[in-house]
């Protein structure tokens, strides 16, 4: 089986973060801060400002998560389609909550959290693997935000954005947000691809948690470190099912199988 992520780690105090980059008219980064100063909170894979009971709940079933096939007909079944994969972005050069600040500007990545030098080798790794294990990538949509559609640009060479994969203002989220990111997920993970092909979605934590709290219940899955991935086979009319996490080191592990 794929190796899952490992456990949780001890918490430490809470770290408080702000955001330093360079403007990209591209808005694709060409600078990277280095990979320093790390919250220690993000051993668990939950970030610093984000920790609470439901986060941490999530990230343990995302810990615990069994992959549902063995690598050999996951590969082949993910050959055929029909599946959508859901991405979180590669690996970012800082951690704080950007969907939160007043200066947050979607068409200027110098308002957000970036990815980091090792984010885009993720990204471009996570790709590569894609190709080499001959998976056929269908529709690539990615939230608004620069982390995510880097992420698909470096990975797949394209993508169209959607909204519905973008945060809501809400660091401690709510249940009722927790809803809302279900209600505007559960149609894209459950909408079945073109076939033959596999859809892949870029997007973040928090909306991936909200729209698998109903399949993981009470608290979904938390989905870490970035760059990981879930492949979903979807049913139609809202209804999915979680069939395999991915980490961005594995999908070349599937072109051998």
């Amino acid at each position: 089986m794929l190796k899952k992520a490992v456990c949780i780690a001890a918490l430490a105090l809470m770290a408080a973060c702000s955001s330093e980059s360079v403007s990209d008219p591209s808005g694709m980064e060409s600078t990277d801060s280095a990979m320093q100063d790390q919250p220690v909170a993000q051993a668990s894979g939950v970030e610093d400002y984000e920790v609470n009971e439901t986060t941490m709940t999530g990230e343990q079933r995302n810990a615990d998560f069994v992959n549902k096939l063995e690598d050999e007909q996951l590969a082949g079944n993910l050959r055929d389609g029909g599946y959508v994969i859901y991405v979180r972005h590669a690996k970012t050069d800082k951690d704080w909550g950007d969907q939160v600040s007043s200066d947050l500007d979607l068409s200027d990545c110098s308002t957000q959290r970036r990815l980091s030098v090792v984010g885009k080798a993720d990204a471009k790794l996570i790709g590569e693997g894609i190709k080499t294990a001959g998976i056929p990538v269908g529709d690539v949509i990615s939230s608004e935000y620069c982390r995510a559609y880097n992420t698909a640009e470096l990975a797949f060479g394209r993508h169209t954005k959607n909204p519905d994969l973008n945060f809501l203002p809400c660091v401690e989220c709510t249940p009722e947000d927790y809803q809302k990111y279900s209600d505007r997920l559960s149609p894209l993970l459950s909408q079945i691809p073109e076939d033959g092909t596999n859809t892949f979605l870029v997007g973040h934590d928090d909306p991936f948690q909200g729209v698998t709290m109903a399949v993981e219940p009470p608290n979904g899955i938390y989905p870490a470190p970035m760059g990981v991935a879930y492949v979903v086979q979807p049913m139609g009319d809202g209804q999915f099912e979680l069939i395999a996490k991915i980490l961005p080191t594995e999908w070349q592990q599937l072109a051998e199988r």
